[in-house]
């Protein structure tokens, strides 16, 4: 069990703990996966955790000490295990993002080559068709990883893909400049193929999880349920490792088998006693939303904490949710919030358990946002919420666009400086350290403010929209576009456009029609998003269009890309990209 005490230890004693810690545990089970909706979970105990992930590294691995080693693989036992075994005998895994439905899959394929020849791999583990594909395209080990019963998704990429080959590096070592200490990668959120690749160290897992614990009074007892995918920060730390470390239990599910049923979640706390659960923003609306679906009743009155996570966290969305789910034992002050990032492994904020987190009024704010532009405030959320309190040995400061410090209730640029914070991306040129200042200050390229000592997020700088000087946040118009009837939840990007003529940007939001596209209906709802956002923010789009389900562009990891839509909505209007939007 994690004691808060502990001293960071190296990469070989994490190791080497990690395995006594699952000898300690070896008849208890810590990790439940369900593969579908209608089986029983996959238990596991702490004896076959060990065993049979050290058994499929075995089996698998054929890469150097410290070789760094890909896993594109499903939902599935096998991805689980492959993790924790190929870190277990020395190596360092790093996941990588399994495609939705709805990415093609030779657009994927093309996608995902572009990003494996970025990353200093020694071999990568997928199964036997995008093995057969990708091959000839790497020049490190591809090996073929079968899966029983996915014999579906393997279809799904039976197709030619013509890739330019490349000679293999039959002497591949472990990259000069890889951290003695380090444990596994992790990739931060991107819209393109190459994602940016985060070193975790065993010194940085350690402090995240220590400090993690210790603010969220997590242990044995508690237990994880999620469906977040393991590539993802929130889902890989916060609902496999913290558990894990903690001698706790945790159940993983599909994201797809969420979305398809979101009352599973529902059914897989009350059934295991779940008391944790992450979450993004947008799932907090889409469940509320989907409350008439669900006709069998569950207690949730036993959940300790659903913690707002990844998204600027939304009142609205939190409101509904609670509103929703009252009656199963749902309360506001159970609904909490955090900040975080793969770049910090990930916490950097939490609100405190068993209290609503605090709100601010959009009108509280100073009316200068020291040179990124006034703001646009008067939306369908009249505030803002808090992201809470910072974790322990962890620095936030807010600095204006000038490099000056901002005051309290002051937007600015949010950086941090903490136990846990990465070293610089890396890649085959080596860590790159550009948003690291010289004594250690990493600035996330997120805006936001402090009240007191709490953390309100506001959005990404980059995404800022700038029309006739005041600052738009395309998350916030979203957010107002989604409650429009007919609309896909979830499935809204707003971006902007260059006005050559005018010299300022014009607003631009596309949002996909749910259900068979029908072209009046559509009209409909494009004059209805025109008025509600101008009524919202006091800024009329430049262009509302609604389109069929599956036209927004989705990246390899399944997150909508701004860029890439807007590209394709300029070329369909027949621009080009000078015109696009600046944010990737």
């Amino acid at each position: 069990m994690l004691r808060h005490t502990d001293a960071a230890p190296n990469a070989v004693e994490f190791r080497s703990r990690l395995q006594q810690h699952l000898e300690e545990l070896a008849d208890q089970v810590v990790l439940r996966i369900l593969l579908a909706p209608s089986d029983a979970p996959v238990a596991l105990t702490g004896s076959q955790v060990l065993q049979q992930s050290l058994a499929l590294a075995d089996r698998y691995l054929d890469a150097p000490d410290r070789g760094v080693v890909l896993l594109l693989l499903p939902h599935s036992v096998e991805l689980f295990l492959l993790h924790l075994g190929v870190l277990l005998r020395g190596r360092i895994p790093a996941i990588l993002a399994w495609p939705t439905s709805r990415v093609a899959p030779d657009k994927y394929q093309r996608n995902v080559l572009h990003q494996l020849r970025n990353l200093p791999a020694t071999q990568l583990l997928t199964l036997p068709r995008l093995a057969q594909n990708l091959d000839a395209a790497l020049p490190y080990r591809v090996t073929s990883c079968p899966i029983a019963g996915v014999e579906k998704l393997e279809k799904t990429f039976a197709v030619d893909l013509v890739v330019e080959p490349v000679a293999k590096n039959t002497a591949l070592r472990a990259a000069g400049d890889t951290p003695a200490d380090a444990l596994f990668l992790q990739f931060s959120g991107g819209t393109t193929g190459a994602q940016k690749c985060v070193v975790v160290t065993a010194g940085m897992l350690h402090a995240q999880l220590r400090v993690l614990a210790k603010c969220l009074d997590f242990g044995p007892r508690d237990v994880v349920v999620s469906w977040l995918p393991m590539y993802h920060d929130m889902g890989l730390i916060a609902c496999l490792w913290l558990p894990l470390w903690s001698g706790a239990s945790s159940v993983q599910f599909s994201a797809q088998d969420w979305l398809m049923d979101p009352a599973l979640l529902f059914r897989l706390m009350e059934r295991f006693a779940g008391t944790f659960t992450w979450l993004p923003n947008f799932a907090f609306a889409y469940m509320a939303g989907q409350r008439a679906r669900m006709k069998t009743p569950v207690s949730l009155r036993g959940v300790r904490a659903w913690i707002n996570c990844s998204e600027p966290v939304r009142h609205r969305s939190i409101r509904g949710f609670v509103d929703a789910f009252t009656e199963w034992g749902v309360t506001a002050e159970k609904c909490q919030a955090c900040y975080a990032m793969a770049e910090n492994v990930f916490a950097v904020t939490q609100t405190p358990l068993d209290r609503p987190p605090r709100t601010v009024p959009r009108s509280a704010l100073s009316s200068s946002s020291q040179g990124f532009g006034e703001l646009a405030y008067d939306l369908v959320d009249d505030v803002y919420v808090s992201s809470g309190k910072t974790l322990e040995d962890v620095h936030l400061r807010i600095r204006a666009a000038d490099g000056s410090a901002c005051p309290e209730k002051q937007p600015g640029g949010i950086e941090i400086k903490t136990g846990s914070v990465f070293s610089g991306y890396w890649g085959n040129d080596g860590f790159q350290k550009q948003a690291l200042s010289a004594d250690g200050w990493y600035a996330t390229g997120d805006y936001g403010f402090l009240d007191g000592d709490e953390l309100f997020v506001i959005g990404r700088t980059k995404d800022i929209i700038i029309v006739g000087g005041q600052n738009v946040f395309p998350e916030d118009v979203e957010m107002v576009v989604n409650t429009v009837e007919g609309v896909y939840p979830g499935r809204v990007v707003a971006f902007g456009t260059q006005d050559a003529q005018v010299g300022t940007e014009n607003l631009a939001v596309v949002a996909e029609m749910r259900g068979e596209f029908q072209d009046e209906k559509a009209k409909k709802m494009e004059r209805e998003i025109q008025s509600l956002v101008l009524s919202a923010i006091g800024i009329a789009p430049r262009f509302a269009r609604v389109v069929p389900e599956r036209w927004i562009v989705k990246s390899t990891a399944g997150k909508i890309s701004r860029r890439e839509t807007s590209l394709r909505f300029l070329a369909e209007m027949g621009k080009g990209p000078a015109d696009a939007p600046k944010s990737s």
